[in-house]
């Protein structure tokens, strides 16, 4: 069984989900799936703008036709995030074997330099998450963990930067140092995700749904969620005890902020 990032994060937020989509294949309702979609496109878009920027194609046939890629792309050559030297590769395929399971992740762009690593993705969110939320994303912890255990670089070596177009000032980065403290935690909280799942996905086999989200957090969780009207309150919750894990990580992790509200 695959797992990317947005499965795991699925899985920890709300189970229930995670068996809609991904088990069940459930096909979201067609208002949210067009605005989705939508969304989804510019951003696929612009993903593969950058991509045949880097491999030295020519990209003005994409530019002239989305004039909002135009100004995503203007931004990047005017505030390009910062990228150390080395060999660069977009797209690039990774990914681990952990007994019944394969964590994937396919990285926007990796730059391979001399005794470090950075890793580099593009974001078109309209609000920028903020880096005390980019830090414990799964994206984060995954991307730089499957690079720390599939390549010769140590957990210290590893970085990863989000750039966005779309700041509240203009063009930003948030950049994220990786450490063996953080990977030991990631570690950790895979294997009891897995054990976890592995719990659920055999009570699911027996005809039991996956656990929704606790009535307490369902105004943060399920509030704009597509599957709402399937997903009926239940005063059934197995799922505090997981989402503890994922809460008050007491990390200490240094972050590199471009942020030009800063600067104003």
């Amino acid at each position: 069984m695959e797992l990317s990032q947005a499965h795991l994060r699925t899985l920890q937020t709300c189970p229930r989900r995670y068996q809609y989509r991904y088990l069940e294949s459930l096909m979201l309702p067609e208002a949210t799936h067009l605005i989705q979609t939508a969304a989804q496109k510019r951003g696929r878009d612009f993903h593969r703008l950058l991509q045949q920027h880097f491999q030295g194609l020519d990209v003005s046939p994409i530019l002239e036709v989305q004039p909002e890629l135009k100004s995503w792309f203007a931004a990047f050559q005017a505030t390009p995030p910062p990228m150390i030297a080395g060999q660069g590769e977009a797209e690039h395929l990774r990914s681990l074997g952990w007994q019944e399971f394969t964590l994937v992740g396919i990285y926007d762009y990796v730059i391979f330099g001399q005794g470090q690593a950075q890793i580099l993705d593009w974001k078109s969110h309209a609000h920028p998450p903020a880096p005390e939320i980019l830090i414990h994303h799964w994206q984060t912890r995954l991307y730089c963990y499957l690079l720390a255990a599939t390549s010769p670089y140590s957990p210290s070596q590893i970085s990863m930067t989000y750039w966005f177009p779309r700041g509240e000032k203009g063009a930003n980065f948030y950049t994220f140092p990786y450490g063996e403290a953080m990977h030991e935690e990631t570690r950790q909280m895979l294997q009891q995700c897995f054990s976890q799942l592995r719990q659920w996905l055999r009570a699911y086999e027996q005809g039991q749904n996956l656990p929704q989200v606790p009535e307490a957090k369902r105004q943060q969780y399920c509030d704009g969620c597509p599957f709402c009207e399937r997903c009926q309150p239940s005063s059934v919750s197995s799922l505090d005890p997981f989402l503890a894990v994922f809460k008050d990580l007491g990390v200490t992790c240094q972050v590199q902020i471009n942020d030009r509200r800063q600067a104003t």
